[in-house]
């Protein structure tokens, strides 16, 4: 492995155990402080520590890139994804919501294939409906057991696909931080728009300390997954993505005492299982792909001095 894949895999992993510190901090709040006012104040901190970073990195100057085409919908994307998250997070067991979005890397797979024209095999389209089944066993969607969470749940996993979608399109002469910076001033703003649907409170300092602290973790994941996407193929990287099932499962049973059914552990170990599969599949074409690219590199090379002799 690469030193730069090595890098990538643990800047995915720290970005996971940011989120699900953050999301953790956000549940706490669940029934005390509305969606959109956690969203603001979570937002304002994110923004403000990113901030500040741009400013002593000198690339604030360049902050009117977070508004370029491919940016903006990849903040808009993670502006729907938070909504429709912070919502059903505070309604579902943790371990549950972020069991599915595990699902993600393969709807990665199918939009590639969609919208940016990559290949996609029958094995890799198998495991995508393999994920999606255990999305199922998590769900329940019977009407006695579907909820309109669980329902928001599933268009959560479309959003953050989208998102990624558009992570790869980044182009690598716009700095990181103004990635981020465009990123949490969208969402940050999204909590506002939700203020005249919301009876908003006057916040203790025990809910300003959770929710500095939430937005805390949340900029670390920000910063964490650009640099993952960036450093390393989406590929060899989303691998390491999985290690969120393990924060999510620490933080439901230890910290809310949730304890998911066997159901929801067979959707866990179809989506893990179907998405390292299809995960490793990719791995091994790009890698095929890089061969015979070669190949015909020096092909052409033999070819061309060939050429040159005559």
């Amino acid at each position: 492995m690469s030193d730069h894949a090595l890098k990538a895999g643990l800047y995915m992993i720290l970005a996971m155990a940011s989120f699900t510190a953050g999301d953790t901090m956000t549940k706490l709040l669940a029934g005390q402080v509305p969606v959109g006012e956690i969203i603001l104040i979570r937002g304002m901190v994110a923004t403000a520590i990113i901030t500040v970073v741009c400013i002593k990195q000198g690339v604030l100057i360049h902050a009117a890139q977070a508004f370029k085409r491919t940016i903006l919908a990849r903040s808009l994307s993670d502006m729907a994804g938070t909504l429709l998250f912070i919502t059903a997070l505070m309604h579902m067991p943790i371990a549950n919501l972020t069991a599915i979005m595990q699902v993600v890397p393969l709807l990665v797979i199918g939009f590639a294939a969609l919208f940016l024209g990559e290949k996609v095999g029958p094995r890799r389209i198998l495991a995508i409906l393999v994920g999606l089944t255990g999305v199922l066993f998590i769900v329940k969607p019977s009407p006695a057991s579907f909820t309109f969470y669980d329902g928001l749940s599933l268009g959560l996993i479309v959003t953050v696909a989208l998102r990624d979608i558009f992570t790869r399109k980044l182009t690598i002469d716009v700095p990181t931080m103004i990635v981020a910076f465009g990123n949490a001033l969208i969402v940050m703003l999204s909590g506002l728009a939700l203020y005249p649907f919301e009876d908003w409170i006057v916040p203790s300092p025990r809910h300003l300390l959770i929710i500095f602290c939430g937005g805390s973790f949340l900029t670390i994941g920000y910063v964490a997954m650009v640099l993952t996407i960036r450093l390393g193929d989406i590929a060899s990287t989303a691998i390491y993505r999985y290690t969120v099932v393990i924060f999510a499962l620490i933080s439901g049973v230890f910290v809310f005492g949730e304890m998911p059914d066997r159901w929801v552990f067979l959707g866990i170990a179809l989506i893990v299982i179907s998405g390292i599969y299809a995960l490793i599949r990719e791995m091994k074409i790009s890698a095929g792909c890089e061969k015979v690219d070669a190949g015909f590199s020096q092909k052409s090379r033999a070819y061309l001095k060939n050429r040159s002799r005559l």
